[in-house]
């Protein structure tokens, strides 16, 4: 795999996103790997608990690859949502349990995949949000559902409409993350934890889960689509390519000031 690499430890799999050159940042190849090996069926191998980390210790996954993103059109940006979408309903819906080990950066795509995990633990060093609208766009990985789900919707609001990250520590004040460790500390944490439920029932596990889930993800499918439409529509706007433009230009946007 050129994006990811994988290691097991009995029945623990340590996936790692590897794009260090650019903060595990998510774009169309990667995805796609993620996508295929998400896919592929974990239980097969004898994995009864996903591990999921970046590369180094700044980034978790730092969000999508704005530059990657910029060239798109419309259509195309609704493509990668979908394709994005897939990821993180894969995650989603394993059959065994997830643990997003949040070891830095965790923006945008890359806290909405850890928020489709179903456990989230981070690093001390950690900086979790949804930045979209500073780029004139909204979430479209599921995370204007997920967020307000976790967190409810009152403090998801103030994420989202601010784009403004939070620290690991005030994550785990507003319930967003289950517990902080410093940063030598965060996957040992998580294999222990992991550890800890493959000495349980793996039907149990799974059936726990299944239970959780199930009443949270009635209505979830079809607003996911709705954000995903709105997202695309936004990504054609001017406000969009002002956004991205600043971005990567490494200045502060001139947004319109009509909505």
């Amino acid at each position: 795999m050129e994006y990811l690499s994988f290691e097991k430890r009995e029945a623990v799999g340590l996936l790692t996103m590897r794009r260090p050159e650019a903060l595990n940042a998510l774009h169309q190849a990667s995805l796609e790997e993620l996508n295929r090996f998400l896919s592929a069926g974990l239980q097969a191998e004898g994995i009864q608990v996903l591990i999921l980390t970046g590369a180094g210790d700044r980034a978790f996954i730092a969000g999508a690859d704005i530059k990657a993103m910029n060239g798109l059109s419309s259509l195309e940006m609704l493509d990668f949502l979908d394709l994005g979408q897939r990821v993180a309903w894969l995650l989603e819906r394993q059959d065994i349990a997830t643990i997003a080990a949040v070891n830095g950066y965790a923006l945008g795509g890359g806290l909405e995949l850890a928020l489709a995990c179903d456990l989230i633990y981070a690093s001390q060093n950690a900086l979790l949000g949804l930045p979209e609208v500073t780029l004139g766009l909204i979430p479209g990985f599921g995370g204007t559902q997920r967020l307000a789900r976790a967190i409810g919707t009152r403090r998801a609001k103030e994420m989202i409409l601010s784009g403004k990250p939070i620290s690991a520590q005030e994550a785990w004040q507003i319930g967003l993350v289950n517990r902080v460790f410093p940063p030598q500390d965060l996957i040992p944490a998580a294999m222990a934890l992991a550890e800890q439920i493959t000495r349980n029932s793996p039907i149990a596990v799974r059936e726990a889960k299944r239970a959780v889930n199930f009443g949270a993800i009635p209505g979830l499918q079809e607003a996911m689509e709705l954000e995903k439409q709105i997202c695309a529509v936004t990504f054609g706007t001017e406000d969009r390519r002002e956004g991205m433009a600043a971005f990567i230009e490494k200045r502060k946007p001139s947004f319109s000031k009509r909505g």
